[in-house]
Order: C-alpha cells, then sequence, then structure tokens
C-alpha cells in the first residue's frame, strides 16, 4: 500500500448508496464502527472504520447509532412539501 505525502484535492468524489454497520465498539469518546459502504460507482468498501463521538450523539439530538451514522454520512430526510 502506498503512503501518499501530498493531499490531493479532488472536486467530488462517487455518492454513497447504502451502508450497513457490521461492528460496534463502545471507546471512551463514543463509539468506533466498523462500516461496508455501497458506492454509486458500482464499488463496495469493506472494513471501513468510522469513529463517533459523545458529542455527535447531543449535536444529532440522538442515542440511536444508526441514525448518527446516518447523518454522519450525510443520509438526511428530504422535508416533504
Amino acid at each position: 500500500m502506498s503512503d501518499f505525502v501530498e493531499s490531493i484535492d479532488y472536486e467530488t468524489g462517487t455518492s454513497i448508496q447504502t451502508f450497513n454497520i457490521i461492528e460496534t465498539k463502545k471507546i471512551s469518546e463514543g463509539y468506533e464502527i466498523l462500516l461496508e459502504l455501497d458506492l454509486d460507482s458500482g464499488y463496495v468498501l469493506e472494513g471501513v472504520k468510522m469513529n463517533i463521538t459523545n458529542e455527535d450523539f447531543t449535536a444529532y439530538e440522538t442515542n440511536d447509532i444508526q441514525e448518527v451514522v446516518k447523518y454522519a454520512l450525510g443520509f438526511f430526510d428530504q422535508a416533504k412539501h
């Protein structure tokens, strides 16, 4: 695996279509969550680790890990008119 010395800026990337929580682990700052992400490009990312802090639960006004991950990944309910 190669390490990038400089970060590369891209205009945009592919969208996440769905996600599955594979495992959750309680840590002192919140939770460490192992995810599988299905991308719009057709690729699947497996074993993606995400840390959700206790402050994230407060900010998203929920105690549900699934909801916090959903919001952190940008899945928000669209307002119905």
